[in-house]
């Protein structure tokens, strides 16, 4: 069990050199499974890639899911009965009955349950509760501690909202956000993960339930590779705020090398790709490389010519660092 972090700027060819090792990884070792992980919108995107990187051009043991995608997987592999999921529709329905039959307990927002796209905000408002494993009570523990009047009332709105909500659906449903709760329940079980290859690519940073699954996938897997997007000049430059250019990304290599830590994990040296300029802007024809199995995959060549103005942009912006193109 080990953890390896892979990062550098934007554009500097994290995703390809990913996927790279990935396919000459998963060729090496055609008995291991493979699972790239990554944003629900870039699957597709992300088939076409490794599909066109391989040599047999095929994905073959590499498994391309999301978060969700996986719990579909595991569940299937488990015969485990999907669960009765809400669709946004469905909540919005939901959301509009039960509000209406609790007006008269939402002194702030019972005039506004009419308006145009005030039932979507709210339906909005409730998936990032569910993401964030924010509940009910810890809203009301809350709402004594606020001092601004319009904030309190806002919180005890929602807080009625939220109850009435998770009451209605008791039994019945689950939302789009608590399909991972259940995949964390039944995750250990799943031969499908133990011993596998993981690898995250595409995030800025992971929900409290994300970071459950990856606490998991140190645990049971094999091996766990997370792309990272931050400078390499300040990636060791230590805590910074909330301002910072690279907070969210630092904050997520925090946490991981904590899950490291906390589980007793190896963890692998990083890959800092920091060449420059970096691969997203040198221009020209492609070459390809040997591979180990005396196959061959395409790779942006090394020696072309750069657009230095875009590879400067990318080093310097918000940087404030006084240099001047």
């Amino acid at each position: 069990m080990s953890i390896q972090l892979l990062t550098g700027g934007s554009g500097s060819g994290k995703t390809h050199r990913l996927y790279t090792d990935l396919i000459r990884d998963s060729i090496e070792n055609p008995d291991t499974k493979y699972f790239a992980i990554v944003p629900e919108q870039f699957t597709m995107q992300t088939q076409k890639e490794i599909v066109t990187l391989h040599p047999n051009h095929g994905v073959m043991n590499i498994d391309i899911v999301s978060f969700q995608r996986l719990a579909y997987r595991v569940f299937e592999e488990l015969a485990i009965v999907n669960p009765d999921v809400l669709d946004d529709m469905g909540k919005s329905m939901i959301l509009r009955k039960v509000t209406g039959g609790k007006q008269k307990e939402l002194p702030l927002y019972q005039s506004h349950l009419n308006q145009n796209g005030f039932i979507g905000q709210l339906k909005s408002m409730l998936s990032e509760l569910y993401q964030y494993g924010i509940t009910p009570e810890m809203l009301d523990a809350k709402i004594p501690e606020t001092t601004s009047p319009m904030l309190r009332q806002k919180l005890e709105d929602i807080s009625v909202i939220y109850k009435a909500f998770k009451e209605y659906i008791k039994d019945r449903y689950i939302t789009t956000e608590e399909i991972l709760d259940v995949l964390c329940k039944h995750l250990p079980e799943s031969r499908l993960i133990k011993d596998s290859v993981i690898t995250l690519d595409g995030y800025t940073g992971f929900t409290p339930v994300q970071y459950r699954l990856l606490d998991l996938f140190l645990r049971y897997s094999r091996r766990v590779i997370v792309t990272v997007t931050i400078d390499p000049s300040v990636a060791e430059g230590g805590k910074r705020g909330v301002q910072d250019l690279f907070h969210m990304s630092s904050e997520m290599m925090d946490k991981l090398n904590a899950l490291a830590r906390q589980n007793h994990v190896k963890r692998e040296p990083d890959i800092v790709l920091d060449d420059h300029p970096a691969v997203r802007y040198r221009s020209g024809v492609k070459q390809r490389v040997e591979m180990p199995v005396e196959q061959q995959m395409e790779q942006p060549a090394a020696d072309t010519p750069s657009h230095s103005a875009l590879d400067f942009l990318e080093q310097n912006l918000y940087r404030y660092s006084g240099r001047v193109y």
